[in-house]
C-alpha cells in the first residue's frame, strides 16, 4: 500500500457518530402526543354521541311491552281508516309553529279533533313539552312552540275524533 492509498483509507475511516439519547424532552413530547390523541378521540366520541345518536328513551317501556298487541291492533285500525296526515314544523321569524293536517280517504279535512303533541329531545331530558293544538281552520291544527336548542326533536302526536276514534303519529324534526 502506498502512502497515497493509506492517506485515502484513513480519510474514509468514519468518525464515531454521536449517539442519540432519549431525553426528558422526548419523553414529554411522547406523553403529550399520546394523551392528546386520547383526549381528541374522546371529544370526537362525545360530539357524535350527543349530536347524532337519536336515543332510546321510553318512560313506560315495560307497560308498553305488555300492551304491544293492543298497539299493533290500534295501528291496523288506523291504517284501515286510510287517513292522510302531515305534521310540520314551520319557522315564523324567531318563533316556530307546529302544524298538523288530517284528511280522510276522500281528501276531506277532518274537524273537531282533540290534538296534543308531546315534543322533546331524544337524548336530553328537561326540554319536553306537551302542547294542545288548536284548530285554526277545518282540519288544520296549530300551536306556537319554543324550541330552545338546535338539533333533533321528537314529536308524538295524539288526536281523538269527536266519536272517540284515536289517531297516533310520530315524527322527528331537525332544528337549525
Amino acid at each position: 500500500m502506498t502512502i497515497a492509498e493509506s492517506v485515502s483509507v484513513m480519510n474514509k475511516v468514519s468518525t464515531p457518530q454521536k449517539e442519540k439519547k432519549f431525553t426528558g424532552k422526548h419523553f414529554l413530547i411522547s406523553i403529550l402526543s399520546f394523551f392528546g390523541v386520547i383526549i381528541g378521540m374522546n371529544i370526537a366520541f362525545i360530539y357524535f354521541a350527543t349530536n347524532t345518536w337519536t336515543g332510546l328513551s321510553k318512560e313506560n317501556a315495560y307497560v308498553d311491552g305488555l300492551n304491544y298487541n293492543q298497539t299493533i291492533e290500534a295501528a291496523k285500525i288506523q291504517e284501515e281508516l286510510n287517513w292522510q296526515s302531515s305534521l310540520e314544523l314551520v319557522s315564523q321569524g324567531a318563533q316556530k309553529m307546529i302544524s298538523f293536517t288530517l284528511q280522510d280517504q276522500n281528501n276531506l279535512n277532518l274537524s273537531g279533533f282533540d290534538v296534543t303533541v308531546k315534543i322533546g329531545r331524544p337524548t336530553l331530558q328537561g326540554y319536553d313539552q306537551t302542547l294542545v293544538l288548536a284548530e285554526s281552520s277545518r282540519g288544520q291544527y296549530e300551536a306556537v312552540i319554543d324550541l330552545p336548542l338546535k338539533g333533533q326533536w321528537h314529536a308524538s302526536l295524539s288526536a281523538t275524533s269527536p266519536n272517540g276514534t284515536p289517531f297516533q303519529l310520530e315524527k322527528r324534526f331537525f332544528v337549525k
